[in-house]
């Protein structure tokens, strides 16, 4: 069976907006499906990736390892989401490590035949427009660690997690390394949110039942203090 038949959803990645049907079938054709049980690293950080991947199905996790081992969680992709798009095409090593999750199917497209397609106007414009969305979301998640207070973090981390699956299958201590916390404040967040309703805790996963409202907790600023100020 054709990957387009059996991925239709991918036809609509932001990667193949406004190209011609056919185009963006054969592109998804020529791609290899790549389907990973378990977790595993595709693209390996300071290593050169030999094409990108188009998230088909699941989830990958994108970490950045410092000099001393610690990994820090920036983000994960879902499906229609591209990974390593820009290494490949700078022929540069990867900035980050694209981890695969359980279940999860990828679409591999290897160098040449990207290049192939980048010949287009369309598709230039797309692969810019993708760089432009990564710069926003770094420059959002940067602000949320700047600015926000450890509760709003939490709710950011959590609403963002949430826009991919509404049930988060990681523990608590997956989280409070995301976020940048104690275990112990991750507990207390969890519970609180959980007493008001806007989430559900259960065995080894969190259930996420008013995504809005995670939103809205987090986008909320307390009042300035003027005196900082002076």
């Amino acid at each position: 069976m054709k990957n387009a038949v059996r991925f239709p959803h991918v036809l609509k990645s932001q990667l193949l907006v406004d190209l011609p049907e056919d185009q963006k079938t054969d592109f998804v054709n020529q791609c290899a499906v790549r389907f990973y049980d378990k977790p595993q690293q595709i693209l390996v950080q300071d290593q050169r990736p030999s094409g990108m991947f188009i998230v088909a199905h699941g989830m990958v996790e994108i970490g950045y390892f410092t000099p001393g081992g610690q990994c820090s969680i920036l983000h994960h992709a879902g499906p229609g989401e591209v990974l390593g798009i820009i290494e490949a095409v700078a022929d540069a090593p990867c900035a980050a490590t694209c981890l695969t999750q359980p279940s999860t199917t990828l679409l591999f497209c290897p160098t040449p035949l990207l290049f192939d397609y980048i010949k287009s106007p369309v598709f230039i414009r797309n692969f810019a427009r993708n760089f432009c969305d990564l710069l926003d979301r770094d420059n959002k998640f940067r602000s949320v660690d700047q600015f926000q207070s450890v509760d709003q973090k939490i709710c950011s981390y959590l609403a963002r997690l949430a826009n991919q699956t509404q049930v988060i299958r990681r523990s608590q201590s997956y989280l409070a390394n995301m976020v940048g916390c104690s275990r112990q404040t991750m507990n207390r967040m969890l519970g609180a949110l959980r007493n008001d309703g806007i989430i559900e805790l259960r065995k080894g996963a969190i259930v996420v039942l008013k995504q809005s409202e995670l939103q809205a907790r987090a986008d909320t600023h307390p009042d300035v203090d003027k005196t900082r100020l002076n």
